[in-house]
């Protein structure tokens, strides 16, 4: 009787080993639902415009990325123009409304954030899979009333949580602590709307919550372009 039962726990338990998934597993998920691996490494440089609204404010702008290397950022708002440029480790920003037209080279701590932004947009898991950062399946819970993957990225600027749809396979969410010149706080971006482009799939609405910030942004994207020529001179701290 005693050997019965224990036979009986094991097949019981066989189904439920063999269809736990891990994070790895969950993570080829997401890159197989964004398009395959093959397609996002062949992404090299892109570009898109964005339309942002900030507690009833509207802002435009362009976004230029070498991928893993370069981010250019020119925002548009109330008439002036916030540039913000990160290549390599070094960064720079010309921001008027904080009262100058000159260059400013950017702290280290921002660089590294502003780096961790120089990839495909919702293509972070993809970024974590390739630099080998220690990932872990945190466990399955509800975003949004979705459920939801948790899985705990520790990146070189800081741990991040990723929500991937446990249906699409798509990347929901996410939250990391973060620190900037000497405070740290909570940053929150939740992605919808997405869309087909060249054959990858990427959001085309992000929602972002930072406390450097007085409120939510909510980011529209379009007229994403894939491997467009930039010319690396865009990236050079003006003199």
């Amino acid at each position: 009787m005693k050997k019965q039962l224990i036979t009986l726990v094991a097949l019981v338990a066989i189904p439920a080993i063999s269809f736990a998934q891990t994070a790895d597993e969950i993570i080829d998920k997401n890159i197989a639902a964004m398009g395959g691996a093959d397609k996002i490494a062949a992404v090299k440089t892109l570009q898109f415009d964005q339309s942002m609204s900030i507690m009833g404010m509207d802002m435009t702008g362009k976004t230029t990325v070498v991928v893993g290397q370069s981010l250019r950022n020119d925002i548009s708002v109330m008439g002036q123009q916030i540039t913000q440029v990160v290549d390599g480790d070094k960064g720079w920003a010309i921001n008027p409304m904080q009262g100058g037209s000159a260059p400013q080279a950017l702290p280290e701590d921002q660089v590294k954030i502003q780096k961790g932004n120089a990839y495909i947009v919702g293509a972070d898991l993809v970024t974590a899979k390739a630099q080998k950062y220690p990932v872990e399946l945190v466990g399955k819970e509800k975003l949004n009333e979705k459920d939801v993957y948790n899985i705990k990225v520790t990146r070189p600027e800081g741990v991040a949580n990723y929500y991937v749809d446990a249906t699409t396979y798509q990347l929901n969410g996410m939250k990391a602590i973060v620190s900037m010149q000497g405070q740290s706080g909570e940053v929150k971006s939740q992605y919808s709307n997405y869309k087909t482009v060249d054959g990858l799939t990427v959001p085309s609405t992000i929602e972002l919550n930072s406390p450097a910030m007085p409120g939510a942004i909510t980011m529209t994207i379009s007229n994403m372009v894939f491997n467009p020529k930039v010319d690396p001179s865009i990236f050079a701290m003006p003199k």
